[in-house]
């Protein structure tokens, strides 16, 4: 075989493998608005913000790092928002009232305790950052109903 079509097949395998695991890992991800009826404690919620971004982890997850990035880029670019990261070890409390059986899992909580919304897997930015968006947006929604 010429090493040219060597090279060329080698690429496109490359290449096609990459397509593959973009499409799955978008697949493996997910986003729930979902009311949910329990509050999260407080001391998984970051005070002063508005929005805390709660990232569930696990030692050996692959896209926890990544997700860990944009949450924090995120949070360090809105102030009303602070981002915590808790081992699955150390959150069995919240593990087992809200289900979480993947990691990373990120809850969009509120300053009340409210599950805003609830990220599944490895999140694209874009996505992470429109719900953020649309979390501050049904904040002041619910603080505009209790209003007098």
């Amino acid at each position: 075989m010429d090493q040219t079509l060597a090279a060329v097949i080698i690429v496109a395998v490359l290449a096609l493998s990459a397509a593959i695991g973009v499409l799955w890992r978008q697949g493996n991800s997910s986003v729930s608005t979902e009311a949910h009826p329990d509050q999260v404690p407080e001391r998984f919620r970051s005070p002063g913000a508005t929005l805390t971004l709660l990232q569930i982890s696990a030692p050996l997850c692959s896209y926890c790092g990544a997700m860990r990035g944009i949450l924090g880029d995120i949070a360090g670019v809105e102030s009303r928002t602070a981002h915590l990261e808790f081992d699955v070890s150390d959150a069995t409390e919240l593990v087992d009232r809200f289900a979480i059986r993947q990691t990373p899992t990120t809850l969009l909580v509120s300053a009340s305790g409210d599950v805003i919304s609830r990220l599944q897997g490895a999140t694209p930015a874009a996505v992470v950052k429109t719900q953020v968006a649309d979390a501050f947006t049904e904040i002041q929604r619910r603080a505009d109903e209790y209003r007098i």
